[in-house]
């Protein structure tokens, strides 16, 4: 599998380097500050406050409340109408819960490995990407096990789509084939949409359960084009807004791109540069982007994994560095993946390199 390098690939089960030093200071700094760490810095263009949801900073996977529950490597995450918050909890191969009070359950999953079931009798191997549907249905892309994992709401777990050999083989669900899936999305009709990170496509999963190529082919590039004349390069998180336009964090290519309810694929922002650049369109750029999500307004927000920082894309395709500018705003993250939004707007940030699921507050 493609490896970028890091400290920290969620795309490959290889070691880590982890500077404990760090999140030893880290969790000493929340445990003086209390269950809510805030961070209130000069916005950018809007009022907001960073603060954390849950975790200590140290590895682990400690069910409690607030900063007293640990995480290893969160990489997803996704809010519930009701204001649950579920994580895909990458290294300790759990879904995580986190109620409107803060409390840390373990939804599903154990150990590493592969099994349908109830809560805990399911396993899952590396899970990166979590959606939620109107109905509260947990999506899991279920990594190395090749497949696209549903939850029912009381933590029944069952294979959504994919036979678990690595290809990219379309039609019925059980049939189907992925190849190291790293993002999922669900519509309002209950379609899947999923970033088919080794396969540099978007797949698509009917809520009849077939699986088609909504865009891209098995090829790497930044081609733009309908359907399958577009090509990605490592797609990594995917969002669909409420007219149907998919949104994609192309993190080979430094993009966020755009798919139309026609299939047409377009560069939304981003120039295909490394870096940080605040501007309108393909004049901004991005670094190594990994997680995406779009507000009932149109707003797409990212998660800059390799600038560590959080970006805000108005609809017209105007940049911007959420909440905070300068060295200030990297420090606030370290290793930004997942993203999500709740219902009245607030941010959601499943921080890999911290440990924690942090939460933007406006």
């Amino acid at each position: 599998m493609p490896l970028k390098n890091l400290n920290a690939n969620p795309h490959h089960p290889a070691s880590i380097k982890n500077s404990f030093f760090l999140l030893a200071i880290v969790a000493l700094f929340i445990a003086a500050c209390g269950n809510e760490l805030e961070f209130n810095k000069v916005p950018a263009s809007s009022a907001v406050s960073v603060s954390t949801l849950a975790g200590s900073g140290a590895q682990g996977s400690i069910n409690s409340t607030g900063a007293y529950a640990t995480f290893y490597q969160p990489t997803g995450v996704a809010v519930d109408a009701a204001g649950n918050v579920y994580v895909a909890d990458f290294r300790n191969n759990l879904i995580r819960k986190i109620s409107p009070t803060a409390a840390v359950t373990t939804f599903a999953g154990s150990t590493e490995g592969f099994a349908n079931g109830t809560g805990t009798y399911a396993l899952f191997n590396q899970p990166t990407g979590v959606a939620v549907d109107v109905a509260g249905n947990i999506y899991v892309a279920d990594n190395i096990n090749q497949l696209i994992r549903k939850i029912s709401p009381a933590g029944v777990v069952t294979t959504l789509a994919g036979s678990g050999a690595r290809g990219n083989a379309n039609g019925p669900a059980a049939g189907a084939s992925f190849n190291y899936p790293q993002g999922v999305a669900v519509d309002a009709t209950g379609n899947v949409y999923v970033a088919d990170y080794g396969n540099n496509l978007i797949r698509k999963i009917s809520n009849t359960g077939m699986v088609t190529t909504l865009a891209g082919k098995d090829s790497a590039g930044a081609n733009n084009g309908a359907d399958t004349s577009a090509t990605f390069n490592q797609p990594t998180g995917v969002a669909v807004d409420a007219a149907g336009n998919v949104y994609v964090a192309d993190e080979g290519n430094n993009l966020i791109r755009e798919i139309s309810p026609a299939g047409v694929v377009s560069t939304f922002a981003g120039s295909g540069a490394r870096g940080a650049d605040n501007a309108t369109g393909t004049k901004a750029s991005f670094n190594g982007p990994t997680g995406v999500a779009v507000d009932a307004s149109g707003n797409v927000y990212v998660a800059d994994y390799g600038n560590n920082i959080v970006r805000e894309i108005t609809p017209a395709g105007v940049v911007t560095t959420l909440g905070v500018t300068g060295t200030t705003a990297s420090k606030l993250f370290k290793g930004p993946y997942g993203i999500a939004l709740d219902v009245a707007g607030n941010v959601y940030v499943a921080d890999y390199g911290y440990n924690m699921i942090l939460k933007i507050s406006k």
